[in-house]
């Protein structure tokens, strides 16, 4: 159902001044497609199309809406029409009509029916690409001319782009803000070198989500709410299903997570899994999986809930992300799957510019504008990609293929590996472990090895893991911020060197397994065993199997201990917490049998919800030998806010489900920043039932979290659930309202959401964020609570008036107060000197600022009197060549402001 918030319907046909008009298609089938076009007047919706360029013998009336919009007053036509009844794979051509103003002649090819090919060949393929966001740049409409050029070249100038590209796909921010504007400007005129010819799918992105009209101007701009795949729909243009040839493309949105979407989820993915017509299917957000430049930026629901669902198929193959402007490409360890971020042109994002993690999923991160293209081969059931670049701010490429990978269906893994040294004594570390050669019977190179070395010799408590790809692309090379090093360029990944004192003394095991590049994974080599001697004197240590220290009631417990006395009296023990071994009896315990390395598998679970922690004891008795592993048994709370943001003096309920409700549970909140235990809760209450809520009052402005904590301890279980009080919370100001030209700004804040990509940003004064251009912007790692020096090339280069605010999460939402300030030049200055070498500025000056002392000699002093020569301020010991004179006190009128520095200067200041 199409939104119409802020638009009306209207139908009258009247001629008008004539304007060029350029088609956009989407939602294509196998049976129909959007052709949709923008005017500014007309209400006139005429398609004329058939399978002769010649003789376009079928018209088509469609819809017109008026929208409106800042800048658009009611001059916004959106012209929309469904061609319908179409036949299966076949080329059309089209052109349409407003009054006096028609477009070209332009083509496009239908889908073909499901699990079909599109092209002769037996192939169906598509465009990938994101982020066009930026205006004014000529960034995306060049990525979009390069490949068109990309697509001419490889099958042919005679041919249209329609023959070989079936559709492109655009992950997110095809706007930078939700305007008529930024959809006319950035994503129609921008993707014009394509769009009339490959209908378009777009992803939900954050930027989608901001300015005037936000995701109302999304909605009803595109149709996505009529596409399903085998009867399941969404009901939302938020995210969508639709099938193409043998490829089901599942787009989510990272902006719109929770139950619904992941219900929704999982019916997409069963229904995918009883069709014979789909062989691959592939997952969109804008959000990644995964980001090696402002880490953690990513969606943490498509990383632990949707791509974990996927993987459950065979049929699964890639994820593709944006939102980080650049390139990468990864693999999932455990699943053979891909996954990407598409390399969008918006915002720059080089190293250097963020906080950076080499991450193991990720093989190669490159900071260039690039796109791809996904071949399928039906017939043969391959897929292989092409990532090309059009280079950066510092250097154009044309069309340079940066990266190729693929995945062929029906292959052989590769053969076997073995650790080849041989371990008959004891051995001093370093030492080499090295693998057999890589081999197998297809035309495959090897991609990874993984080593894994543990007391173990089930491998289920690692010491030490070695995943590593042939290449390695993370951080810059040399001093290029747009260029990559390969960090594993002449390394062997068949082998490993393990360091001194890198394990302990004691019995070790290793195994080793590779993967080629279709992403196959051997089998794991034999396990050898080796001794090491004169290392580290290892410490007794106990660990348990779950990774998150929870376990729900009567789920089995696995102890693993090392290097504990080898004795028949060594004995592992769990009690509750807070229980004294030696006095109450424990709830579960083992021996050991002898052995100082090995498992105590509890395998009955614990019934009783609560903390409990497990313990090593020698002797019989109650003396431990090793540091106590604390858990939690029982079940998890989901809790949620009734909003997300909340005036002042407004009630915040935060509910709770699925609560173990053990005795002086309580819900906590604090404000961000800040955890549990080293300040006192903004507010909390007990909780005494499995499922309520709970209401809290007063909170005064701030950013907060809320969670779930058990046994009046700091003890937390479950997710936070995050929220805002107040408008404008974060208080932000700078040290400084006149800066020289090339002076850095020190910015400080308190309050602030504490995201990663929360940002400050520089605009000329009086300019809107959502429809003017910003001067800078400057990430600072969401700190909380903090200060920021604006490096000197986000510094505004001209003089003039500017001010800086604080926006979050990588959108334009304010959050901080607006900080006005002025840059100056010498000549400015030169204007306000009072004597040779000594400057007041700005003079005259406001009560809502400050005025800028400066001379060349320290200050020692300063006096302010009125006209009446009555003393109003003094202050001494200045000492510095620079002073700040607060004058928000100060009342309308004229003052005199006498300087002690190497001599007395005497000055009028005025305060309009």
């Amino acid at each position: 159902m199409k939104k119409t918030t802020f638009l009306f319907f209207f139908f009258i046909t009247f001629s008008g001044f004539s304007q060029i008009v350029y088609p956009y298609l989407q939602n294509v089938t196998p049976n129909s497609i959007y052709v949709s076009w923008k005017t500014d007047a007309n209400s006139e919706t005429i398609v004329e199309y058939g399978l002769d360029a010649a003789n376009l013998n079928v018209t088509l009336t469609g819809n017109t809406n008026i929208f409106t919009d800042s800048g658009y007053p009611g001059n916004y036509y959106y012209h929309s029409a469904k061609l319908t009844n179409l036949t299966p794979n076949t080329k059309y051509y089209y052109k349409i009509r407003t009054g006096a103003s028609e477009s070209a002649v332009y083509s496009f090819k239908t889908l073909p029916n499901p699990g079909e090919a599109a092209t002769a060949d037996g192939h169906i393929r598509f465009l990938i690409m994101g982020d066009n966001q930026l205006k004014n740049e000529p960034r995306y409409d060049s990525l979009v001319s390069a490949a068109k050029r990309k697509i001419k070249e490889k099958w042919g100038n005679a041919l249209s782009p329609d023959d070989n590209i079936a559709m492109t796909f655009m992950v997110g921010d095809q706007v930078d803000v939700g305007t008529l504007d930024h959809y006319e400007h950035v994503h129609f005129k921008k993707n014009r070198g394509l769009s009339g010819n490959i209908p378009i799918q777009t992803t939900v992105g954050n930027h989608e989500t901001y300015g005037t009209l936000g995701m109302n101007s999304y909605y009803s701009h595109f149709f996505m709410s009529e596409l399903s795949y085998q009867g399941i729909s969404s009901n939302t243009e938020n995210y969508y299903a639709q099938q193409a040839g043998n490829v089901l493309f599942i787009s989510m949105s990272s902006e719109h997570t929770g139950a619904t979407q992941y219900a929704w989820l999982q019916q997409v993915l069963a229904a995918a899994e009883n069709d014979p017509t789909v062989d691959w299917i592939f997952s969109l957000s804008h959000r990644p999986y995964q980001a090696e430049q402002y880490v953690g930026d990513i969606s943490n629901w498509v990383r632990q809930t949707a791509v974990p669902l996927l993987t459950t198929s065979d049929k699964y193959i890639m994820h593709i992300g944006a939102h980080h402007h650049l390139y990468h490409r990864g693999q999932l360890k455990n699943a053979p799957a891909y996954q990407i971020i598409s390399g969008g042109t918006a915002w720059d994002q080089y190293w250097s510019m963020s906080t950076e993690q080499d991450f193991e999923d990720v093989q190669k991160t490159i900071s260039n504008w690039m796109y791809q293209i996904v071949d399928i081969d039906v017939i043969n059931g391959k897929m292989d990609v092409e990532s090309y670049s059009i280079g950066s701010i510092f250097r154009w490429k044309n069309n340079q293929l940066m990266d190729t990978f693929h995945r062929y269906k029906n292959k052989n893994a590769p053969e076997k590996p073995s650790i080849t040294n041989v371990f008959s004594q004891p051995i001093e570390l370093p030492i080499v472990l090295e693998g057999s050669n890589f081999a197998t019977s297809e035309n495959e190179l090897l991609n990874t090895s993984q080593f894994q070395i543990s007391k173990f010799n089930d491998f289920n408590t690692l010491e030490k893991e070695y995943y590593r790809d042939y290449e390695n692309l993370f951080g810059k090379y040399a001093t290029q911020t747009d260029s990559t090093v390969n960090i594993n360029l002449g390394v062997d990944i068949t082998k490993i060197n393990v360091l001194s004192n890198s394990l302990d003394n004691g019995t070790h095991y290793a195994r080793l397994r590779y993967r080629d590049r279709n992403l196959e994974w051997s089998e794991w080599s034999d396990v050898v065993r080796f001794d090491v001697i004169n290392s580290n004197v290892a410490n007794p240590e106990i660990t348990i199997d779950s990774p998150t220290f929870t376990y729900a009631n009567n789920q089995a417990i696995a102890v693993n201990y090392v290097n504990v006395p080898a004795a028949n009296d060594t004995w592992i023990g769990i009690y509750k917490e807070g229980q004294t071994p030696g006095g109450p009896a424990s709830q579960m315990w083992q021996y050991t049998n002898g052995t100082a390395t090995g498992t105590a598998n509890f395998t009955s679970g614990l019934t009783q919800s609560g903390r409990y922690f497990a313990a090593v004891f020698e002797n019989d008795g109650y003396t431990e030998v090793a540091d106590r592993v604390y858990f939690y048994v029982g079940a998890i709370p989901v809790l949620t806010s009734n909003l997300e943001e909340y005036a002042v003096g407004e009630e915040v309920v935060i509910s709770f489900t699925n609560g173990p409700n053990l005795s002086n549970d309580w819900i906590g909140i604090y404000k961000m920043g800040i955890d549990a235990g080293d300040a006192p809760a903004a507010a909390w209450q007990y909780v005494t039932t499995i499922n309520g809520s709970k209401t809290f009052s007063n909170l005064p402005k701030g950013y907060y979290y809320a969670q779930y904590y058990i046994q009046d301890s700091y003890n937390a279980i479950g997710e936070k659930v995050f929220f805002k009080v107040g408008d404008l919370v974060t208080e932000l100001w700078i040290d400084s309202p006149v800066y020289d030209l090339g002076e850095q700004i020190n910015a400080s804040w308190t309050d602030a959401p504490g995201i990663v990509k929360d940002w400050l940003g520089i605009y000329n004064e009086g300019d809107d964020p959502n429809s003017d251009p910003l001067i800078s912007y400057q990430y600072f790692n969401g700190v909380a609570e903090g200060s920021a020096t604006i490096t000197s090339e986000n510094m505004p280069s001209t003089a003039g008036n500017y001010y800086i605010v604080m926006f979050t999460n990588d959108s334009y939402n304010e959050v901080s107060n607006r900080v006005s300030f002025q840059m100056m030049d010498t000549l400015d200055k030169e204007a306000f000197a009072i004597d040779k070498g000594i400057s007041m500025f700005p003079n005259p000056t406001n009560n809502q600022n400050k005025t800028i002392l400066q001379c060349d000699y320290p200050i020692d002093a300063i006096e302010l009197f009125d006209l009446q020569g009555k003393l109003l301020y003094k202050t001494h010991n200045i000492n510095n060549n620079k002073y700040s004179l607060i004058t928000q006190d100060l009342a309308k009128g004229v003052y005199i402001i006498k300087i002690h520095s190497r001599k007395l200067y005497t000055a009028k200041l005025v305060v309009e």
